[in-house]
């Protein structure tokens, strides 16, 4: 079944707790290479796809490559989490992301080693996760401290395990 058919806006609220005040999360999405991405949530109802997708999808506009406001590269996107990432970079709603770093993480229900990266633009942050299946959760930090941080990818690890459990 394709992650599309699935009701992912609410998945992703009530597993990044995207409806508390005090959330460490600003918005999420649910990205994959046949789909982009898919569902999109931010924090209290916000509208979370200014994040993730570029004006010229909003739009239709035309042109190619980052700097036009072309959509994201999705095959770029989808090296996120790989060794290498694309050459033509990480390009999320117009902005260039660095990779900061990249792990291996055991999946402490499945044993399974998870692909953890961490993304940054400026003083901005984003944990990113991707199962077996391709699917990515692309996690937005809100702000810049350490202890959102932490909190954050420990969110995008517990909702990595629940899409691992759903067959993802």
């Amino acid at each position: 079944m394709s992650p599309v058919t699935e009701q992912w806006d609410e998945v992703l609220r009530t597993h990044l707790a995207l409806g508390e005040d005090r959330s460490p999360v600003l918005a999420a999405a649910a990205f994959s290479a046949e789909a982009g991405f898919f569902a999109v949530a931010g924090r209290g109802g916000a509208d979370g796809w200014p994040y993730f997708r570029s004006m010229a999808q909003v739009a239709g506009a035309g042109g190619t490559g980052p700097e036009s406001g072309a959509p994201d590269d999705v095959e770029a996107l989808g090296t996120v989490c790989e060794e290498a990432v694309h050459p033509r970079g990480l390009w999320i709603a117009g902005v260039p992301w660095q990779r900061e770093s990249r792990e291996l993480v055991s999946d402490a229900v499945t044993g399974r080693d998870l692909e953890l990266a961490l993304l940054r633009e400026g003083d901005r942050a984003m944990w990113v996760v991707r199962t077996e299946q391709n699917v990515c959760a692309f996690v937005l930090v809100d702000g810049d401290s350490e202890a959102h941080l932490s909190e954050a990818r420990s969110l995008t690890l517990e909702f990595d395990s629940f899409l691992v459990g759903q067959g993802y």
